[in-house]
């Protein structure tokens, strides 16, 4: 039997890996602002993977866990629009990113008011859904800007062939 809990952690650990890769090749192709964003991104997702074991062990009433990982969300989120507000990072991406990610925090406590205060189970299924899609979409909007400079760099490879 899959358990779907393993999976999550799997699939949050490769996110990780993917948006240190993106980090890599912004560095690469001397894109700062995009690699900035990707290593905000990256140390986000890290600093959740090394606590993410601790607080499963010490964490029994299955409260302060809820609370590390919507404020993890809402520290990434501050720090993109500080970086942004000084230029650091596309603004666009940064709006892009805050849009998604504003949704974390709110589905984090609701699945700690949904299984404390309301002993209730509707949380279970945005929880595991909806969390690893906003996961996911944070790693791909760390690689728009790695798309858009191929994008860019094939169309002008069309016009100087003109």
């Amino acid at each position: 039997m899959i358990d779907i809990n393993s999976v999550l952690i799997y699939i949050y650990n490769g996110h990780a890996v993917f948006v240190c890769l993106a980090f890599f090749a912004f560095i690469y192709i001397k894109d700062y602002k995009a690699a900035t964003f990707s290593f905000c991104t990256a140390i986000s997702f890290l600093i959740g993977i090394a606590a993410q074991g601790f607080l499963y062990e010490n964490d029994n009433s299955f409260v302060y866990r809820y609370i590390f990982w919507a404020s993890n969300d809402l520290i990434w989120m501050a720090c993109i629009a500080y970086l942004a507000i000084k230029d650091k990072v596309y603004l666009l991406q940064s709006i892009i990113g805050q849009l998604v990610v504003a949704l974390s925090p709110i589905i984090q406590i609701f699945r700690l008011l949904d299984r404390h205060l309301w002993d209730l189970s509707y949380s279970d299924l945005l929880y595991k859904s909806i969390l690893p899609l906003i996961n996911f979409a944070i790693v791909f909007i760390c690689f728009i800007p790695f798309f858009t400079f191929f994008f860019n760099k094939s169309k002008s490879q069309k016009q100087l062939a003109k």
